[in-house]
């Protein structure tokens, strides 16, 4: 219970900074974005006596070129589960949509991914992906910004490693993911 007070204060403390800081435009036509989007959780679960946990965190590096309106770039995505050992990286080029003030749209596909099982499980490679999300940036200073986003996110598998062995296989991955966002301007 102690960490999910920790998270929502957390949460709290950000929606506010988010929220009172400036509505001014976020001036991003024209500019090169990078931005970091990243979530922690950590779950902690007892069923019935017996207890587990999960400790899991997603983070996309992003490197975007923001026209009028438009932007393309490109997505490095990690997603690492500490409880198991599981990791997943993926990489691919956007594109997005940028409105006038802080609201924006990306599509990526991503050329490659992999996953991880930890602990002695199988890789699947041979992996893509997609990811769709929509969220926000609020201008904090005069280049740097913080917002929120959504995320989408769908991979499909078709080889495993386990061992030495490799064998053809089908694996999709999805989810849906909130997101803390953290951007710089380059103009």
């Amino acid at each position: 219970m102690n960490s999910f007070k920790k998270s929502l204060q957390l949460s709290f403390l950000f929606a506010s900074v988010c929220f009172t800081a400036s509505y001014a435009q976020a001036d991003l036509f024209r500019s090169t974005l990078f931005q970091l989007n990243t979530i922690y959780l950590d779950r902690d679960y007892d069923d019935n006596g017996v207890q587990s946990k999960s400790k899991q965190t997603d983070t996309d590096f992003r490197i975007m070129r923001v026209e009028k309106y438009w932007a393309y770039g490109a997505i490095y995505s990690l997603s690492s589960n500490d409880s198991s050992d599981a990791s997943r990286n993926s990489f691919g080029l956007s594109l997005g949509y940028y409105s006038e003030k802080d609201f924006y749209m990306n599509l990526h596909y991503f050329l490659t991914s992999k996953y991880n099982r930890g602990a002695g499980g199988a890789e699947y490679t041979k992996g893509n992906g997609y990811e769709f999300d929509v969220g926000f940036l609020s201008k904090i200073t005069s280049s740097f910004y913080v917002g929120l986003l959504v995320a989408i996110k769908s991979f499909t598998y078709n080889e495993q490693t386990a061992g030495n062995v490799t064998s053809n296989i089908t694996a999709a991955h999805k989810e849906v993911i909130p997101m803390f966002s953290f951007a710089i301007n380059f103009m």
